[in-house]
């Protein structure tokens, strides 16, 4: 390449900049006159992973510079200043300009390269949505935190708001996809996110456990990722904690006198204690019809045996409390499990939970 100088060649110049211009060296030959048989096929398909990483990588640009139509769009849905069909319309305008660019009356049926490119898209737009979910439900809950947080305190928030929000947002996008895949003679299919272990593209059950591939102190706070909350409900649950992890507390004291009589002085208390790791509380609340907001709340400790998993249904509902007025929200909670830091680590289980931490 040396050897080679451009400085007397014709530029061109289009939106993009000057490239040398090469058409006056250029000549048409007979099809007969070229060798077919060594002519090498360019593969137009891709991985999954590799066409997911080429579609988020052109959509999403430098995130430190601009945000893409996608986040535009998402973020407009979920501040509540575009609606379902708005969504699904511009879903629809994004998801034919990937396929065809500047193309005026483009015609079908789709290639199977277009086809990749619709499910990839279809696979970025759908993260994208229960992502800024999650991360609108973790800044809301975080209000919730009771003292200074440290690593060794726990805690989990939830805003059924956001699981029907993202549900609605799904829908809008799945319907596009669906709409644009048949206009051009094709058929779509949503992928089976759970069967690829891409939880984080499920639902939003699913997504609050962030990156699935991390188990390292795993959470286990939802236990069937397709439980359906009751809808207005916030659900929050903390776990006191001490940044030094050296600190010995004494809950007890017992002595025994001269005549075998024991006392025993308790030094615990009722009330929560951010420091204390022993100590937990949880609350639950619903908005009924005419903006009320009704709230159940308990505080608990744990003793840190096996013991202390429990179920939030348990800790808030009791079992004498069993009526239909209820029944919903005994069903959900019952799916929500609370912990001390480290359980699962010391107590390792077959159960089915879902990587959930928040």
């Amino acid at each position: 390449m040396n050897g080679i100088n451009l400085s007397n060649v014709p530029h061109v110049k289009n939106e993009y900049g000057s490239f040398p211009s090469i058409s006056k060296d250029m000549t048409k030959v007979s099809k007969d006159s070229v060798d077919l048989d060594s002519f090498v096929r360019v593969p137009t398909s891709y991985t999954y992973t590799e066409m997911d990483a080429v579609v988020r990588g052109y959509l999403e640009g430098d995130s430190s510079i601009h945000t893409s139509p996608m986040d535009d769009c998402i973020n407009q849905f979920f501040d509540g200043t575009m609606s379902e069909s708005e969504l699904q319309n511009e879903y629809e305008n994004m998801l034919k300009k990937e396929l065809f660019g500047s193309m005026e009356q483009p015609t079908g049926p789709l290639t199977d390269l277009q086809k990749e490119t619709a499910e990839n898209f279809y696979n970025v737009f759908r993260e994208k949505i229960l992502t800024a979910a999650v991360e609108r439900n973790h800044a809301e809950g975080e209000q919730y935190i009771t003292g200074d947080w440290n690593p060794q305190r726990n805690w989990s928030y939830y805003n059924s708001d956001y699981y029907y929000e993202s549900e609605s947002a799904i829908s809008a996008i799945t319907t596009g996809a669906q709409a644009v895949a048949k206009e051009y003679g094709t058929s779509f299919q949503v992928p089976d996110y759970l069967a690829q272990g891409a939880t984080h593209r499920y639902n939003f059950n699913t997504a609050l456990g962030g990156n699935p591939f991390v188990v390292s102190d795993a959470q286990h706070t939802i236990i069937d990722p397709d439980a359906v909350p009751p809808e207005h409900m916030k659900w929050f649950y903390e776990s006191g904690g001490d940044a030094n992890r050296a600190t010995i507390r004494m809950n007890s004291l017992t002595t025994t006198d001269q005549y075998g009589n024991k006392t025993v002085i308790d030094y615990t208390n009722p009330q929560f204690d951010p420091t204390d790791p022993t100590k937990a509380q949880t609350w639950v609340s619903y908005t009924d019809e005419n903006g009320v907001e009704h709230r159940l709340s308990t505080q608990f400790r744990f003793h840190f045996n096996k013991e202390d998993l429990h179920t939030v249904s348990d800790l808030l509902l009791g079992s004498e409390n069993n009526t239909d007025e209820n029944g919903t929200w005994r069903s959900f909670l019952s799916n929500l499990q609370v912990y001390p830091k480290g359980y699962f680590e010391r107590f390792p289980t077959s159960s089915r939970s879902m990587d959930l931490k928040i």
